[in-house]
């Protein structure tokens, strides 16, 4: 299984470094390991810039929320069958999509794992990190997957839209969504903002899917070091929306402590 024609949906075949469809329709491999497979949203920076994908990197690599990767890497395996396909929709820099693609290969061997972000900066990086890994760039609300390709779904922290994941789920298939609960950086924001707010909890209710598990995970980190500070304040929205005056504040704090909490949902597509 690979990606899809993002024009016509078609089948792409691998000829040298393109791929190209029975339309004719053909997407060349970037140095990196890639294929551009977005369509229609005109030149410039898409999605995350390089400065959030970089701050991400450094932050991630510090094993901040290894407990996160390990948590979906094992619902990834519990939910997945053997050398199934799984599809991870807006994957960012590729710390979630490394580690679970790690986790099926222990098991099957070999694995069958799709990757895509809308930034070009971010799935550059993600492509160089794991070379077992398809990637491609592209949108969630036009994935470049066929209908019913895939067997398991994940989004963490991504855009959503519930459309696009219903069409390239097979029914019985399964969709693991993450996203931030309501204590989530709060002891960040408490150094950023006067008056912090709590995340509103989000609705499970799915049109066309089961709810089968509803978890939250959450514990503290302190982060000890300006650098880690300025790591996890600059790969949050939080950096571009907060005025000059706070935001070099906040980069130059020599630590912060903060709770960091998730919830993951699983569900079953009927």
């Amino acid at each position: 299984m690979d990606f899809a024609c993002p024009k016509c949906k078609g089948e792409l075949v691998l000829a040298g470094n393109t791929k190209k469809c029975k339309n004719n329709h053909s997407f060349d491999r970037a140095k990196a390991g890639y294929y551009n497979l977005l369509l229609g949203v005109g030149g410039g920076t898409h999605g995350d810039n390089a400065e959030m994908v970089e701050a991400r990197r450094a932050f991630l690599s510090r094993g901040f929320y290894e407990p996160l990767a390990k948590r979906l890497s094992e619902l990834v395996l519990l939910h997945t069958p053997e050398r199934g396909c799984v599809l991870d929709a807006g994957c960012g820099e590729g710390y979630y999509t490394d580690k679970l693609e790690s986790a099926l290969c222990e098991r099957d061997g070999e694995t069958n794992v799709l990757a895509f972000d809308i930034s070009r900066d971010a799935v550059k990086y993600a492509a160089r990190l794991n070379k077992r890994v398809s990637y491609a760039v592209a949108t969630s609300y036009d994935m470049p997957v066929a209908d019913g390709a895939i067997d398991t779904l994940v989004n963490a922290f991504s855009p959503l839209a519930i459309p696009e994941v219903g069409r390239v789920l097979h029914t019985g298939g399964h969709f693991i969504i993450v996203y931030p609960g309501r204590e989530h950086l709060f002891g960040l924001k408490s150094v950023i903002y006067k008056t912090p707010y709590k995340n509103e909890p989000e609705d499970t209710a799915i049109e066309g899917f089961r709810l089968l598990t509803h978890e939250t995970l959450s514990y503290r980190i302190d982060l000890k070091s300006n650098e880690d500070v300025r790591s996890l304040f600059m790969m949050t929205p939080y950096a571009y929306r907060t005025p000059r005056e706070d935001r070099e504040r906040v980069l130059s704090l020599p630590e912060v402590s903060t709770e960091v909490e998730f919830i993951i949902d699983v569900y079953e597509k009927i």
